[in-house]
């Protein structure tokens, strides 16, 4: 069972169609309710009444030769497609939509999703014949993405598209889902009338403090309490049930204890309400009746076309001035702002917004995810990706529903937007203790790594880190490069500096600028213009400690005009960071020297500034360079790699269990077809030659992921599909300068990385004693093994 969610942002599911009485019903009623019309689009004929028969073929389909998927709400069937044999590669695909919900994508759903699980059967092709008359299915095909041939036969459209994924097809489907997911969660983000069922009179009752935190934020909507025993709470008028709310209600957040959570969901189920809060906890766990019942209330949402944030949500925000909605425990309002933070942890998102008020960081939103029932950390991004409330986007993360997802998702807002992820439960014990509920084993902590440096994401290890680097992010331009200049009046202060610079990667510009300890102001003042016109320079580093009568009050003055000076002058002068240190005795809070449009973030320590510096450094650089590109590989054909292996076991991709290594000539026939060679002149040449071992394998989480090593330490991890970038990357972090400049490696790795994301049947490559030098690359064994992958 697949959720989805419609062109309206409604929730629905997809399943497979079961050989029961149940889907023999649901699939009659379907047809029984589709207009004339319609079934003569499906049938090619006039059709009173679906035979028996025709219904029986579909309910018997085997899920691989043969499939049939319903859309479902709840019990009833939105619509269903079809795929059937015809030969090897190819299949005929059909549909059928519920005429009162066309225009909703359904049709389109049904064709991605028929056409994943085509391929990964071993399908190359969809045949379909299509009415001419029938525009809007031909329109859903047309505008599919896939490559496509058509011909008009006597009436009818011939039409066959290509299954393989390409960037295109790609592309239109993330369009439309992310445009799907912003609609399904603008009544969260946007409500008109907000319901808190569980309200009490109580003060300090938990429902009481969410009711009061909406009124006193100024909530631009309306707000009804829902008490069935109180006229009223904190003044406004109690309802008995949600139905019974005089008009329709976008958000509902329940407060109640967990045994009265599936009435009141059925109450807002019946209600027709969009989006559900849960707050009650008491629904976690991974096993067992909690487990269970958290999915029948996710499940009864999404049979009504609602989503669920949580259930142990501690809550939303958004502070935009047309909606100001707390519907949180955060008891002060937040700053106004442009940073959106996601949590899974509710308390500590709570606390990551009472460190950005005292900090003086605003918050464009906020979403306490709970134990994702539903909303997920990738919905939320899908999201923020076009809001334009919203510049900078902070994560506490504990786990992954589905990594690749987010990693696509991720790859997109990084070229405009900065992302910073905190990454908890990194350890099995962590994850133990983690009160998320996924029985999924916790990811491995390097492929965390590799994902997030693949997609440009920028990772820090403490909440402290997060917050120093987006006070810089927030508030001051991307570096143009990696060179810093200190300027300081203490030489202890520099010290610290110059190896807190070089521990961090960022290069020192020049020798640090001592201004003594006389004129301190004056120094700053003046020296300060001149370090930023430095063509030199890409970033400043201020250092002040107070010595005698100096007044930090003036430094922070002369500072900010020297800054809004440079900022005046002409070129790209004004365009770089500066950050701060004052080495007070007061507390440990990133504080801000405000110059004009900009705010200068003034850090306690010296290393805590360079390492903020440092990851928006490797961030701009991320930005600055070409966004890797999958490219065209010349005699590349993984549909005759997918031959060899089918020829060789048919039954590769439909196996319930257990894989298969196939003979050593199989698999250099394998590698035949993708154009790679397994000999070549590698040890003949008379420069450096590098021994390497590739390995793509299929991880529980992330799907298939690439590791490349060189004995006897060197190794670098990415998930695939790489691009031409991602391989140049792990060549220079495996070889250095002894493989970088050899096209031959990169091009093996992008081969290897379109073989083992195209050909589905294959669970594990290994390439063992693969040389390359700068006249090419040789490889002394290949093991391939094949067989059905669960992810």
């Amino acid at each position: 069972m697949t959720r989805v969610i419609l062109r309206d942002g409604r929730a629905a599911e997809f399943r497979v169609a079961e050989n029961t009485d149940r889907d023999r019903e649901i699939i009659r009623a379907l047809f029984r309710s589709a207009s004339p019309e319609s079934l003569y689009f499906r049938f090619f004929h006039v059709v009173r009444e679906v035979s028996e028969d025709v219904i029986d073929r579909m309910v018997r389909a085997d899920g691989i030769r043969d499939v049939t998927l319903l859309c479902m709400a709840g019990e009833e069937a939105l619509g269903i497609g079809t795929y059937n044999w015809v030969d090897e590669e190819r299949a005929e695909v059909a549909f059928l939509v519920n005429d009162r919900v066309h225009g909703r994508g359904i049709g389109t759903l049904l064709l991605e999703h028929l056409a994943d699980i085509a391929w990964k059967n071993g399908y190359k092709y969809f045949e379909a014949y299509v009415l001419r008359e029938n525009e809007k299915m031909l329109n859903v095909f047309l505008s599919s993405g896939y490559e496509i041939r058509s011909e008009q036969q006597s009436g009818t459209v011939h039409l066959v598209l290509k299954l393989a994924q390409t960037e295109r097809t790609r592309a239109l489907q993330e369009t439309r889902e992310k445009l799907a997911v912003a609609a399904s969660l603008a009544p969260f983000f946007h409500p008109r009338t907000v319901a808190v069922v569980g309200a009490s009179r109580d003060p300090v009752g938990l429902g009481h403090i969410l009711f009061r935190h909406i009124v006193e934020a100024g909530f631009q909507g309306v707000a009804y309490p829902v008490n069935p025993s109180a006229r009223s709470v904190a003044g406004v008028r109690a309802y008995p049930s949600i139905r019974e709310i005089p008009e329709p209600v976008d958000l509902a957040v329940v407060a109640v204890p967990a045994s009265q959570v599936p009435r009141v969901i059925e109450d807002c189920a019946g209600a027709g309400v969009r989006s559900v809060i849960v707050i009650s906890s008491g629904l976690s766990g991974a096993e067992g009746e909690d487990a269970q019942n958290r999915a029948e209330i996710a499940r009864r949402l999404r049979s009504a076309g609602a989503r669920l944030l949580g259930p142990n949500s501690l809550g939303l925000i958004n502070t935009s001035p047309s909606v100001r909605l707390n519907a949180s425990f955060v008891p002060r309002f937040p700053l106004r702002g442009k940073l959106a933070v996601a949590s899974h942890s509710g308390a500590l998102g709570i606390a990551i917004l009472e460190y950005a008020s005292r900090m003086g960081i605003g918050i464009s939103s906020f979403a306490s995810m709970g134990h994702k029932g539903d909303i997920s950390g990738n919905d939320l991004l899908q999201y923020w990706e076009d809001d334009h409330e919203t510049e900078i986007i902070a994560l506490y993360l504990e786990s992954f529903g589905n990594p690749r997802k987010f990693s696509r998702i991720a790859r997109r807002i990084t070229q405009h937007k900065p992302i910073v992820a905190v990454k908890g439960a990194r350890t099995e014990r962590g994850a133990s203790v983690s009160p998320t509920g996924s029985a999924v084993p916790p990811a491995r902590d390097f492929l965390v790594e590799a994902l997030f440096r693949q997609t440009g994401i920028i990772r820090v290890n403490t909440l402290q880190e997060l917050f120093d680097v987006t006070a810089l992010l927030g508030f001051s331009p991307l570096p143009e490069g990696n060179r810093v200049a200190i300027v300081t009046n203490t030489a202890g202060g520099a010290v610290m500096a110059v190896d807190a610079l070089q521990n961090e990667g960022l290069r020192l510009a020049g020798a640090p600028t001592d201004l003594g300890t006389v004129a301190l102001a004056e120094g700053y003042r003046k020296v300060l213009p001149e370090v930023l016109r430095d063509p030199e320079v890409d970033a400043v580093l201020v250092l002040f400690t107070p010595v005698g009568f100096s007044d930090d009050r003036e430094v922070a003055q002369a500072v900010a005009e020297a800054v809004r000076e440079a900022a005046q002058g002409e070129g790209p002068s004004g365009a770089k960071p500066v950050v701060a240190n004052f080495l007070m005795t007061e507390d440990n809070f990133v504080r801000f020297i405000e110059a004009g449009d900009r705010r200068i973030p003034v850090y306690p320590f010296p290393e805590q500034a360079v390492r903020a510096l440092a990851k928006v450094v490797e961030y701009a650089h991320y930005r600055r360079n070409p966004r890797g590109r999958i490219p065209d590989l010349p005699d590349a054909d993984p549909d005759a790699a997918r031959r060899v292996i089918r020829r060789h076991c048919p039954d590769a991709a439909g196996r319930a269990e257990g894989t298969e290594w196939l003979p050593a000539g199989v698999c250099e026939e394998v590698l035949r077809a993708m154009g790679i060679r397994t000999s070549g002149a590698a040890g003949e040449s008379p420069g450096e030659v590098v021994r390497l071992t590739v390995t793509a394998e299929l991880d529980p989480l992330f799907g298939m992921i690439l590791l490349v090593e060189r004995p006897p330490a060197a190794s670098a991890v990415r998930i695939t599909p790489l691009t031409d970038l991602d391989s140049r990357e792990v060549l220079e972090r495996v070889a250095g300068g002894a493989a970088t400049g050899c096209g031959a490696a990169a091009d093996l790795l992008l081969r290897v990385s379109r073989l083992v994301e195209e050909v589905y049947e294959i669970t594990k490559l290994v390439l063992k004693d693969v040389e390359v030098s700068g006249s090419g690359v040789a490889i002394g064994e290949c093991r391939i093994a094949v067989g059905r992958r669960g992810v």
